[in-house]
């Protein structure tokens, strides 16, 4: 029970993410999976982006520094597409799987904030008034406070599902081995709970 109940957060994410690709999908088409992913050694970068700190220790596969770095080695065909797309270290993307397409989506970089123009000075604030944000902490602390939202993602990669021939996933590492037809082949960092069932559902 207490596992269920620390794991809400993390499905709570799920949830959001799939809303967030479910606004690149064409009409009718059916989300089978959907998952963060990042270069190696990337994870820590993903429970960033996710905020998953109600999440048990060790369930995203977050506890160390990820998988140890493979020799580089030039990559080909479809496998070179996607990685040519991955984004840098420092950041992640997230994979989903559809029943036509897999796609790849970063985060939108948000426009800069203009700068309010200058107004009028406001009359003295009371004395009684409290800091600005002692409310939000107080609620942080107590652990009511929503979220952050998910970025908005944009597309930046896509190739047919029939393009996608195996997966394989590294438990608990969170190494999740993408094969293609045309025989190229990729490895991401993503977390471990949810690249299993992404695998499954690549399968079907």
């Amino acid at each position: 029970m207490i596992f269920m109940r620390r794991a809400g957060p993390v499905a709570r994410r799920q949830s959001e993410l799939r809303l967030r690709v479910g606004e690149h999908l064409d009409e009718g088409e059916a989300l089978h999976a959907a998952l963060w992913v990042a270069r190696e050694s990337g994870l820590s970068t993903i429970a960033k982006i996710t905020r998953w700190e109600g999440a048990p220790e060790g369930l995203l596969g977050f506890g160390g520094a990820g998988p140890t770095a493979s020799p580089p080695r030039a990559l080909e065909g479809t496998a070179a597409e996607l990685d040519r797309h991955l984004p840098k270290p420092t950041a992640a993307a997230a994979l989903a799987l559809t029943g036509a397409r897999l796609l790849l989506l970063a985060p939108a970089e948000e426009p800069l904030a203009e700068e309010p123009l200058a107004e009028e000075p406001l009359a003295e604030e009371p004395p009684a008034a409290r800091p600005a944000g002692l409310h939000d902490r107080l609620r942080r602390m107590l652990g009511r406070a929503e979220p952050t939202p998910l970025p908005r993602l944009e597309l930046v990669w896509q190739c047919p599902r029939t393009a996608l021939a195996a997966v394989g996933v590294s438990d608990p590492e969170g190494a999740l081995a993408l094969g293609f037809a045309d025989g190229s082949s990729l490895s991401v960092v993503a977390p471990a709970m949810l690249a299993v069932p992404f695998a499954e559902a690549a399968r079907q």
